[in-house]
Order: structure tokens, then sequence, then C-alpha cells
């Protein structure tokens, strides 16, 4: 059976800021990762002064078809009175979500005796992750899926 360059599975990542008002911005990722690399020059001065929730969705594609998401990834952003990302906060979340996962994998050696636990990575990354209501996580997942149309920031 010869391998057909359609038949392959590929993924896409889908970014999607929330408004106050749970309307839904699609977020290009080419403009995401400008607004991490230089948060000065790409500001977005609808979300100036505001912590702003992020939905990334993971999405599959058949024969250039959105057919399923796969995951979706739920996180905090916030934005200075400028409209600046702020990068130093994203970043620590995220550092703090990825030294909370691999802390279960690489379990620490426990000292017989100790029970103080540093907690500190958790209640970082605790503070930049947020859950959706069943109505905006479908919302989240038909726009991902090419079915509801959204803004564009």
């Amino acid at each position: 059976m010869r391998h057909d360059q359609r038949d392959a599975v590929s993924y896409s990542v889908r970014t999607f800021l929330v408004g106050p008002d749970e309307t839904l911005y699609r977020l290009p990722s080419a403009k995401f990762s400008r607004m991490l690399d230089d948060p000065a020059s790409h500001r977005l001065a609808r979300f100036t002064g505001q912590r702003v929730r992020l939905a990334e969705a993971i999405v599959e594609i058949h024969e250039r078809t959105p057919r399923a998401v796969v995951r979706l990834i739920f996180e905090m952003l916030r934005f200075d009175e400028e409209g600046r990302l702020d990068r130093s906060a994203f970043l620590r979340q995220n550092a703090a979500l990825a030294e909370l996962a691999m802390g279960r994998v690489l379990r620490q050696p426990v000292t017989p005796g100790e029970t103080i636990v540093d907690a500190s990575s958790r209640f970082i990354a605790q503070g930049g992750r947020w859950q959706p209501s069943p109505s905006l996580e479908r919302n989240i997942r038909r726009a991902a899926l090419g079915e509801l149309s959204c803004k564009r920031v």
C-alpha cells in the first residue's frame, strides 16, 4: 500500500483570548510569538491593564480539515497599562508548570522525618491557570474546529 501525503494526520495549535464577556478572539501563533519575543513592539490595546484568559487548542488535521480537538490548555496572561504582555509572568508560570510535571516523573527523595513541602511552584502555576464553564469550553472547541467564527486580534 502506497503512503499518500493526503492521508497524513497533522496537528495545529489554535490560540484564543477570552474577553471579560466571554467573546473569543483568535490570536495567530506568529503574533503570539512576536508578543513574547518583543512585548513593547507588539501591544494589544484592547487588553490594556487586564488579566486575560488564554485558551490553546491542539487540533488534529486530516486532509486539510480540522477533525478533532485533542487537547485544551487554559492559561492566564497579564497586560500592563500600555497593552504589553507581561512576558516574565508568563514564563514564570510555564516554568512552574514544567517543574510540576517533571516533579511527577522525577520524584525527589524524601528525608525521613521531614514534613516541609515546597509548594511555591504549585502556587505560581495555579495563578496561571483557569477552568472554563462547559458552554465556554464548547465554544472554544467549535471555534478551534472552524465551526464558530470569532474576531482576530
